[in-house]
């Protein structure tokens, strides 16, 4: 967490604490949604005062509005403009009023962020085009992007990483890691147009690992077989081009040789498998003579041996508990308790069938 001396000063002027600064722009950074149990969570303390004024400050100040649950629950929501621009957070498009399912989505992201402190996270996107710009020397036609159009001028603003899913360099090795939040979806369909908008940055990248998270695990075989399948662009052919294969057809179609259909589906395998700027580099060293096919061929065997990759999902998301109706839970036990063959036991709270 990135929090500067000037946001803390702003906070502190607006009546939070140390800590209660902290959470406040940790959770508007990655969330704009919040539970109790996640302040908790935050500040290690199950003290009731403690949460009562942290919450009465952000009610009185309208900084913050709340709504309701069966679960008897409330989630938060930070909406103030002037609260992000003490944090320096003005733009995020989480100020404004938002669906279901964008709530649970930005609620797991802020349990994983909380269970993975430690992470350097790229938390804005002008850290993000920094990272990528600069640090890897990749151009934005290549990163995810999402035009706005404004209403009152024919103006659109591009914007890049809108999905603001958790993004950060793990502490001990620094390797870059991507996360998909699922709510509790259905299906991997909103998963698989994620994949399909952030190829292009993936397949350029030397090395990274990505996790599905998720309050479920139902979904993470088949999310694996999506990311194989659409990130790794390999055929299930065991037909699979080297490195100097793919250099030969490279540079032919380079060339506007002619190329035999089956060369060009080979041809676009190793496109996505052989990926980066040292790839490409070794290429041109290659074509100009600078490099030989035995140097080539023992590069593809080392890169073969290396994980580019990696893929995992992750259980993540407590908070959507807040969510669930007790009096429907305990309904679905007397249920199945009858359909068991049992006697029901109705317990004197329960009302209706």
């Amino acid at each position: 967490m990135t929090m500067t001396a000037f946001v803390r000063e702003g906070l502190r002027l607006l009546g939070y604490s140390g800590r209660e600064s902290e959470f406040l722009f940790l959770a508007a950074t990655h969330s704009g949604y919040f539970t109790i149990h996640q302040f908790k969570r935050f500040v290690q303390s199950e003290s009731g005062s403690l949460c009562h004024t942290f919450i009465r400050k952000l009610l009185a100040q309208r900084h913050a509005s709340f709504r309701a649950y069966r679960s008897g629950e409330r989630v938060y929501h930070l909406f103030a403009r002037k609260l992000y621009q003490a944090m320096d957070r003005e733009n995020l498009r989480t100020r404004k009023k938002h669906e279901l399912e964008y709530i649970k989505t930005r609620l797991v992201a802020l349990d994983f962020v909380l269970s993975n402190p430690a992470e350097r996270y790229l938390e804005t996107e002008s850290e993000k085009l920094e990272f990528f710009e600069r640090g890897h020397g990749l151009g934005r036609p290549i990163l995810p992007v999402k035009l706005y159009r404004a209403r009152r001028s024919a103006d659109v603003t591009p914007r890049y990483f809108v999905d603001r899913f958790p993004m950060f360099l793990v502490a001990q090795t620094g390797r870059l890691t991507f996360t998909f939040i699922d709510p509790g979806a259905v299906t991997t369909n909103g998963f698989s147009t994620h994949l399909r908008t952030y190829l292009p940055l993936l397949r350029a990248l030397p090395a990274f690992d990505f996790i599905f998270v998720s309050p479920t695990p139902r979904l993470f075989r088949t999310a694996e077989s999506e990311f194989q399948r659409i990130v790794s662009g390999r055929s299930s052919s065991h037909n699979t081009p080297n490195l100097l294969r793919y250099f030969e057809l490279r540079r032919a179609w380079d060339a506007k040789e002619r190329v035999s259909s089956s060369d060009v589906v080979l041809l676009k395998e190793a496109q996505a498998r052989f990926s980066g700027k040292h790839f490409d580099k070794t290429y041109e060293q290659w074509r100009v003579g600078k490099t030989n096919d035995e140097e080539v061929v023992a590069l593809g065997k080392h890169s073969e041996g290396r994980e580019r990759y990696t893929f995992r999902g992750l259980l993540c998301g407590e908070s959507l508990k807040v969510f669930r109706d007790p009096l429907a839970s305990r309904r679905e036990s007397w249920v199945k308790q009858r359909e068991d063959g049992d006697e029901p036991q109705v317990s004197s709270q329960l009302s209706g069938p």
